[in-house]
Formats: structure tokens, sequence, C-alpha cells
């Protein structure tokens, strides 16, 4: 037989939780803080003439990987060469370290990490300018836009120009 008795409400005529659909509040998500950007190493850009360094021309992934297996070779960093990254003045500056936290990869490989490409406006497919200082170990990666802004006030500054 089938009850067709009245469904009763609760007195309070509130709504009623059911015990085993609510989580307990021990099992709710803590909210977390964004976790904090590494404490990059303390560097400095070469102090070596302009005739001391080799310049080269490459182009980031999208992963972050910068290929310049030529200068690379001449700073004398093959793969397995530990270096530290960061950032100088607005540029990304890699240097050999024996302790260092980077490896360069095969083939002339080098991972830039994300907050370092950001702080320096790097940019996947975009060109940038490297310099690479032997007497010094010392890689710079210069973004394209600052090299162009760079040149651009040196020629108005040949042409006698005031760019102010």
């Amino acid at each position: 037989m089938v009850d067709v008795s009245p469904i009763r409400l609760p007195p309070s005529g509130g709504e009623q939780l059911i015990a085993a659909l609510v989580p307990p509040k021990t099992m709710r998500p803590a909210v977390r803080a964004p976790a904090p950007l590494p404490v990059l190493p303390r560097l400095s850009l070469p102090a070596d003439g302009a005739d001391a360094l080799v310049l080269g021309m490459a182009r980031l992934d999208r992963s972050g990987r910068l290929s310049a297996r030529e200068l690379l070779g001449v700073l004398g960093w093959r793969p397995g060469s530990r270096v530290d990254i960061g950032v100088v003045a607005g540029v990304l500056v890699a240097a050999s370290a024996s302790t260092g936290r980077h490896v360069v990869r095969g083939r002339g490989g080098l991972c830039l990490p994300a907050p370092v490409r950001q702080m320096c406006g790097l940019l996947p497919g975009v060109p940038v300018l490297l310099a690479a200082s032997p007497s010094q170990q010392v890689l710079v990666v210069h973004p394209v836009h600052t090299m162009a802004r760079l040149l651009t006030e040196h020629h108005i500054r040949l042409a006698g120009g005031d760019h102010g």
C-alpha cells in the first residue's frame, strides 16, 4: 500500500539543511595568498668596452626558452653549465655560477623564468638583442623595443636635433 499522507514542513517554516550534504567547516578550502616572487641573485652588467662584447639576436619561444648556441659557446657555456638569472636596470642578465639555479640546455638553450621575463617585458616571438661578455661570463638580454628607443635617441643626437 502507498503512503498518501501529506508532506510535513519544518515547524519554523524555514529551510532545513541535510547534514550529509553540508561539508564540515574543516573541509572548506582556505583562501591562499599569491606565491611570492623568487629572490633573484644580485648581478651586475658587464663593464667591458664595446669591442669586448659579442652580439646576437634571438626570439623566445612560448615556454621562455632562448636558443643562443653561438653566444653560449663564446661564453664557454655548454649543456649542463649552471647560471644565475636576474634583472639589472630593467634588462635580463645571466651570469655563470657554479651554484646557479638555472642550467644551459642541450643545443644551446636557456630557459628564462617567467617572473624575470615579465619584469623585462620579454614576450614570446619578439626579437631580443643578446650581448655576451666572455671576460665577465655574462649574457645580457635586451628587449628589442629598448634597443629601438636607444637607437632613435642616438640618431636624433647625431642629426643635432632635440628629442625632448
